[in-house]
């Protein structure tokens, strides 16, 4: 299946449509703050004393992983980062939107080989304007950056290694679906997924090509790709396998509805940025950026969803149309791939309710909905690429109008949740408070200010003793040793935001009760005025009748 297109036209639109994507992506740097997850990685950077599994060798500490499921291949990049780039928001954010954008070459290599030039053009220029996978990319709090870097790249050189027959085009598939593991072992549902629904779709490929010699090849490759949670797993016995993989049907629902609010990416609305009902009044905006932006919204009116999901069902129902065209066995592919992984990421206990997971599943539903698109278009003859042209026009400009819509809320109403730009203003002022040690008393402020400061500062996490519904007296031990720090200083989330029920409350019981008295600091509102941190310290109270 060859593309009729020019041979320079692709290369030209995917660059520019690549540039958009990067520019797409970049206006919401500055205007978002960094939640803690997005930072997690760094934690293995800054002289962590408890770091989750490192290797010794000629006695320096290698961290091979964050988590169980995490390991620190993003880590080490932003260690060659930082080493040029000192820690902010635009360096922790412009190198993950970077790897988002290289991702888009390689799914139009992929789906050109699998595919042709129309559909992989058409999909890819499609991933530019998908609101999700631009917002992810970005903020990369799954992460995900890597993951759809690593997976693309995988499955590149495997379909390259089996139709060109290049053992060395296998290995490197190998190794990269290797790595991604590593990066974050959920990779397993994509990976699982595209194993079997290869299995059904290409086994004549693959039988053609398959001997033991090559089986071997694959698997010392990925095993080589995948050694630190190799390491991790033997040193620690399948821990990685046993804490992340029980199977439950809680919040079902709540799993299945994150699917089209991907799709339509309006899954960051009340949860990334604030809704329109947030303030009395909207902000007005005041650089041309973002005058742009509010006026795009104040002419085509609220636009919180593009089209991309109803145009994954309507592909879905065209798959048994599509199996008697050449398109059949990649639209049943595609189709399988994404059934069996979100089939995985629903049965799995405490995963697949967010969009880092469903995203996962990305840029594969953009593969279905071009093949659909270009089977359509086929139909208008000499028309059918400027068919498909309207098309996919269409689907991008829903796509950028919810992009936008974002960016128009994020600067009329701000941010909201762990998302807060306040968070800037609380990092400047612990850094600036010298206050040894600070105790961070909720969730949400710990990865993104250590990062901030590089390590510098002597964070604590307060929130372990407050959890409890009647503290023990290890709990009342641990506040007590609080409270007697002399030159500490806590920090926590309002009471209306807190993520941890009622650690505010406790903390100012228990603090009554052994005779300490709260003095107000400062609280710290974001930009738009909504209160979000308060900082406080605890002086010993004179006892009752004292001069």
């Amino acid at each position: 299946m060859r593309s009729d297109l020019p041979r320079q036209f692709p290369a030209v639109l995917l660059a520019l449509f690549c540039i958009l994507f990067f520019f797409s992506g970049l206006v919401f740097i500055p205007r978002i703050g960094i939640q803690t997850d997005e930072a997690i990685f760094s934690s293995v950077l800054f002289d962590h004393p408890n770091q989750w599994f490192a290797l010794s060798v000629f006695r320096k500490k290698f961290p091979l992983m964050v988590m169980s499921y995490l390991g620190t291949v993003k880590s080490a990049l932003y260690w060659l980062v930082w080493k040029v780039w000192a820690p902010d928001v635009y360096s922790l954010r412009i190198p993950a939107l970077l790897i988002g954008v290289a991702s888009v070459p390689l799914f139009y290599c992929l789906l050109r080989r699998i595919t042709g030039g129309r559909v992989a053009l058409t999909a890819s220029v499609l991933l530019c304007c998908d609101t999700s996978y631009v917002m992810t990319s970005t903020l990369d709090w799954g992460p995900v950056a890597i993951q759809h870097l690593s997976f693309l790249a995988g499955m590149y050189y495997t379909v390259r290694g089996i139709q060109d027959d290049r053992w060395r085009s296998l290995a490197a598939g190998a190794w990269w679906f290797g790595l991604g593991v590593w990066d974050k072992a959920l990779m397993v549902w994509m990976l699982s997924a595209a194993v079997v629904a290869a299995a059904i779709v290409f086994h004549r490929d693959i039988k053609r090509i398959l001997s033991l010699r090559r089986i071997m090849l694959v698997a010392v490759f990925f095993l080589l790709g995948a050694l630190p949670l190799v390491i991790y797993n033997i040193r620690k016995p399948l821990e990685t396998f046993r804490g992340n993989t029980a199977f439950s049907q809680e919040d079902l629902k709540i799993k299945m509805l994150q699917l089209p609010r991907t799709a339509t990416g309006a899954a960051g609305f009340g949860w990334l940025v604030a809704e329109i009902w947030s303030l009395p009044a909207p902000q007005a905006p005041r650089t041309p950026l973002e005058r742009v932006s509010v006026g795009i919204e104040k002419t085509v009116g609220l636009w919180r969803e593009n089209w991309n999901w109803w145009a994954l069902l309507a592909a879905v129902a065209l798959t048994p149309v599509l199996a008697f065209t050449p398109y059949a066995r990649p639209a049943l592919f595609a189709l399988l791939m994404m059934g069996i992984a979100w089939a995985e990421m629903l049965a799995t206990r405490g995963a697949g309710g967010g969009t880092h997971h469903t995203v996962l599943l990305w840029p594969f539903p953009l593969m279905l909905i071009a093949i659909a698109a270009a089977w359509v278009t086929s139909k208008a003859g000499r028309w059918q690429t400027a068919a498909l042209a309207a098309v996919t026009a269409l689907l991008c400009v829903s796509g950028l109008l919810a992009t936008n819509q974002q960016l128009a809320n994020a600067i009329q109403y701000g941010t909201t949740g762990p998302w807060t730009d306040a968070h800037f203003e609380l990092s400047r002022k612990l850094g600036a408070s010298r206050a040894n040690p600070i105790f961070l008393v909720d969730w949400g402020m710990l990865d993104n200010t250590r990062m901030l400061h590089k390590g510098r500062l002597p964070l604590w996490v307060a929130s372990e003793p407050l959890m409890k519904d009647s503290p023990e007296q290890a709990d009342w031990d641990n506040v007590r040793w609080y409270l007697r720090q002399e030159n500490s200083i806590f920090a926590s989330n309002t009471d209306d935001r807190q993520v941890f029920p009622n650690v505010n409350a406790k903390l100012k019981k228990m603090a009554a009760e052994l005779g300490y008295r709260r003095v107000e600091e400062q609280t710290i509102r974001d930009a738009h005025g909504r209160p979000a941190f308060e900082v406080f310290r605890y002086v010993k109270q004179a006892p009752a009748g004292a001069p």
